[in-house]
């Protein structure tokens, strides 16, 4: 799926019109917590957390009952709570229901868990497909549970050397025995934005019993998602990607939540969504989800001006519609410093056309030839106060592609600046130009 702007729903006002007021609700944008001035460029390992997070998940301490129920007050206001946030993450990605949402200690932790309450969808002769593209959490439980534990066969939808998706092979693996489909979103390592919705329309044509498994943690902070748009079947994002907490949220459709079966303790009810839940609940995490889809709200109010949006599912279309809108112009500025570097001593990967840029979202691998992702992190950490990542960013396929075992990535966030882009660059000239190769 491109990062699509939805009909009706384009703000009058721009981010960068009331840029400042957004920076200040991110405590930790200008320094760190040791109190370090810093350029923080690591969103796509988890973005900052705004203001109203934080200060929810001690609230949620000083006034949630730990066990909800339907007689004191107390475990009345927790049951109330827990299906509040349900809703608010239904309508953040247009489900049907907040019956359709679970929580769980992490996405990882959500994905397990589906690939083994799916494993009755692998019979003799079944297989499944994941992509090189994704992140091993959408790629390690599908291959365990139903490759070495179901001894189904495992298909692999390769990259192409652009960085997109190979659309194409991915469909020419599918066939009527195809019984499920791992694929993200966007690429952790790379940035590229998957054309999912097209993807799911013709591969449900030749494998109309596929369950489609979509990982939308790397793309949930960049634009809209819409499950009934999408067409798949599950869908997984981050809290800690979405300016709150550590948490993963996994969406289903209710027919198959009905049918599948999980992990359960005994005494837990057999009905969706609290079967899906392992023990109790996270109330502070939840309240600081909450939270920051809140601060979403609130960027759509502002962005809306006096035109105000009709509802909620509106207003999370109208902000991350805004945000793609603002950060496609950072993407611009910074594949354009890329192309003022020398590719003799810049290696970068991905798409890197400015002109396509509602095609990817705003990560960018690189690598300083003959010199480590670690050391070229330190460098730009040390000298311009540059935080960026290093490694495989677990998407080792995407590296492996590559021939690398480690790259440097820089992701940036609708908090960040048009400057910020320019910063990046002119540390990389200086890095290249002082012969740290």
């Amino acid at each position: 799926m491109r990062k699509r702007i939805m009909p009706g729903v384009r703000p009058p006002r721009t981010l960068d019109t009331f840029h400042e007021e957004i920076r200040a609700r991110f405590p930790l944008l200008r320094h760190d917590a040791r109190g370090n001035p810093r350029v923080y460029l690591n969103s796509g390992a988890g973005s900052l957390m705004v203001d109203s997070a934080i200060e929810a998940a001690s609230e949620a301490g000083r006034t949630l009952n730990a066990m909800a129920g339907t007689v004191s007050p107390g475990e009345v206001d927790t049951a109330l709570f827990h299906d509040r946030v349900r809703a608010i993450v239904a309508d953040f990605l247009n489900a049907r229901s907040g019956r359709e949402v679970s929580f769980h200690a992490s996405t990882t932790a959500a994905l397990f868990h589906l690939a083994y309450a799916l494993r009755g969808s692998v019979s003799g002769g079944a297989n499944i497909i994941v992509t090189d593209l994704d992140h091993l959490a959408n790629i390690s439980p599908w291959e365990r549970v139903f490759g070495e534990e179901a001894a189904g066969e495992v298909r692999r939808a390769r990259v192409g050397p652009d960085g997109r998706l190979d659309t194409d092979y991915l469909l020419s693996l599918a066939d009527r025995q195809t019984a499920v489909l791992a694929v993200t979103m966007a690429s952790n390592a790379l940035g590229t934005v998957v054309p999912l919705r097209q993807i799911i329309f013709d591969l449900k044509v030749k494998a109309p019993d596929v369950v489609v498994v979509v990982d939308a943690v790397h793309h949930a902070l960049h634009g809209p998602i819409d499950v009934q748009d999408l067409g798949c079947d599950f869908l997984a994002f981050s809290g800690y990607k979405v300016f709150g907490p550590m948490l993963g949220v996994l969406w289903g459709k209710g027919n198959l939540l009905e049918k599948i079966r999980p992990y359960r303790v005994e005494t837990n009810k057999d009905e969706p969504p609290g079967k899906f839940e392992m023990g109790m609940l996270n109330n502070a995490a939840l309240a600081s989800l909450e939270a920051a889809l809140l601060y979403l709200l609130w960027l759509a109010d502002r962005a809306a001006g006096e035109t105000a949006a009709a509802g909620r599912r509106q207003k999370f279309v109208l902000a991350m519609n805004a945000i793609a809108d603002y950060e496609q112009t950072i993407s611009r500025r910074v594949l354009a410093g890329f192309r003022n570097l020398d590719p003799g001593l810049l290696a970068t990967f991905g798409l890197q056309d400015p002109a396509i840029v509602s095609e990817r979202d705003p990560t960018f691998a690189f690598e300083v030839k003959g010199q480590s992702a670690l050391e070229t992190k330190r460098l730009l950490w040390e000298r311009h106060g540059l935080q960026i990542a290093d490694g495989n960013h677990y998407s080792a396929a995407v590296t492996r592609h590559l021939g690398k075992t480690a790259l440097c990535r820089a992701s940036f966030a609708h908090y960040d600046t048009p400057d910020t882009a320019d910063r990046l660059q002119e540390a990389l000239l200086q890095l290249l130009g002082k012969g740290y190769r």
